[in-house]
């Protein structure tokens, strides 16, 4: 069931349950309503009937209080008046057994209607003949100080016959105007589930086209509500996932390059090898078992870096937390590359701004990061400079490499510790961009944020790198 339906059933259902339980309160309302009145008209009845009762007694049958007697019976409810004396002797009585309609076909379905009599005098049911009568009496004091007693007899179905219809009379246009209101709703409903499920039934067939190989699918954003957002956001994961998958795509390129070439040279070189010993020219041989081992190192730097990726995701790379000395370790990386640097004509050093303190943390990994960000500083740099400042600040150990290279453009900065991103050389203007794995930034990256510290990145084309390391104080 798709969601739009799931929608409208719940709504349907809600206005349904609504409409049910409106009605039932306004039923149950009325009804307590037009009960009430038929307890005051009955109980006018029996007062009215006492007091008609006090005048008759001992007056002759002729007098005005015998005529007024006589009308009780018109009221259609009413089969039977009496007035008793305190001996219980009838002095004046009348009944009318009226016939009696059979109950109408359509009844409420009431299961709370029920006849409460009123609290003033005594009221009792009873069967006579089949019939329910309510028998309602009242004592009173006659003019001349009697005890009289007035009798009414009601017609229970007769009662509830009148309450019955007046409920159904007041009821009707309630239900007519409910009736339309549920249609509205309805409509409303059919409306409503059309504006929210229609977005997200696009969101879920653009889901389904990227999830089938089209990532330049995207949703147009119409509005700035949630749905606008979820729209805006959902393109916003289609270019990444179809930056992911152009990065993928590169990285199978670049690997299969990357690993082709020191296997073409050990190939090579072992070829070339068998050639000179076969000719007995056994003074070049050395040369190219050099050559075989610089391809072997570049080949095995490029497996480590693929398996530190891969302890890094199962979580499985671990530190050597020692005390020590940033200085010496900076030193160290600046002098691994003088000579890389010498041979680019670049002026490489290093400069400590005061004493720096002994730290903790893992010197060969804090190497591996030093290493990567000045390695990366010389092999983009074709004239100037690279300076490594180390410098102590509240908190913290920075050390600054600044060079004047080609620099980075701020749309590339983003992603420059992605996993597997290596800048591309047509916007970057350098041809060792496409050197590397892509995978130095990603694991430095790794390897600070381990040390709660982290890496920071200013740069711009033309004016060269700021890469910042920061590692915690002690």
């Amino acid at each position: 069931m798709s969601i739009r339906n799931k929608l409208i059933l719940l709504i349907l259902v809600l206005l349904t349950a609504i409409s049910a339980v409106t009605g039932i309160l306004f039923l149950h309302s009325e009804w307590s309503s037009i009960s009430a009145n038929s307890q005051r008209k009955n109980l006018q009845i029996l007062l009215a009937l006492a007091e008609v009762c006090k005048e008759t007694h001992g007056s002759p049958k002729n007098s005005p209080a015998y005529t007024y007697f006589q009308t009780f019976l018109k009221t259609p409810e009413i089969i039977g008046v009496s007035c008793t004396d305190s001996s219980g002797r009838v002095f004046i009585s009348d009944r009318y057994y009226r016939p009696f309609s059979s109950p109408s076909p359509f009844r409420l379905p009431l299961f709370f209607k029920t006849f409460s009599p009123p609290v003033t005098g005594v009221w009792e049911t009873q069967q006579d003949n089949g019939v329910e009568i309510l028998k309602a009496s009242l004592s009173a004091v006659s003019n001349k100080g009697r005890q009289v007693t007035a009798h009414v007899d009601f017609s229970l179905q007769l009662i509830n016959q009148e309450m019955d219809s007046s409920l159904r009379q007041s009821s009707a246009g309630f239900f007519i105007i409910l009736s339309l209101a549920f249609a509205i709703g309805c409509i409303g409903t059919l409306i409503i589930t059309r504006v929210i499920a229609g977005p997200m039934q696009t969101m879920a067939e653009a889901a389904r086209m990227i999830g089938s190989g089209h990532l330049d699918h995207r949703i147009p954003v119409t509005s700035r509500d949630e749905m606008g957002m979820l729209a805006a956001e959902f393109n916003e994961m289609a270019n990444r996932l179809k930056e992911l998958d152009d990065m993928k795509s590169d990285f199978i390129s670049s690997i299969t390059h990357d690993l082709r070439s020191p296997v073409t040279g050990i190939e090579l070189c072992s070829d070339l090898i068998k050639e000179l010993a076969e000719k007995r020219e056994y003074t070049r041989i050395p040369e190219q078992l050099f050559s075989i081992n610089e391809h072997s190192q570049r080949l095995n730097r490029f497996i480590d870096s693929l398996l530190e990726v891969s302890k890094i995701e199962s979580g499985k790379l671990e530190l050597d937390i020692k005390t020590i000395n940033l200085e010496e370790l900076a030193d160290r990386a600046v002098r691994s590359f003088r000579p890389y640097a010498a041979q680019k004509n670049l002026t490489i050093e290093l400069i400590v701004g005061q004493e720096i303190p002994e730290t903790r943390g893992d010197p060969d990994r804090l190497y591996q990061v030093l290493s990567n960000i000045i390695g990366n500083a010389v092999k983009f740099t074709n004239a100037g400079s690279v300076c490594v400042f180390i410098e102590a600040a509240p908190g913290w150990q920075q050390v600054r490499v600044r060079d004047t290279g080609v620099g980075i453009p701020e749309y590339e900065i983003k992603n420059l510790f992605s996993k597997f991103y290596r800048i591309n050389s047509g916007r970057r203007g350098h041809p060792a961009s496409r050197q590397g794995t892509g995978l130095g930034l990603f694991i430095s990256k790794f390897i600070m944020e381990q040390h709660c510290g982290r890496i920071e990145l200013e740069s711009s084309p033309g004016k060269g790198s700021v890469f910042t390391v920061f590692l915690p104080a002690l």
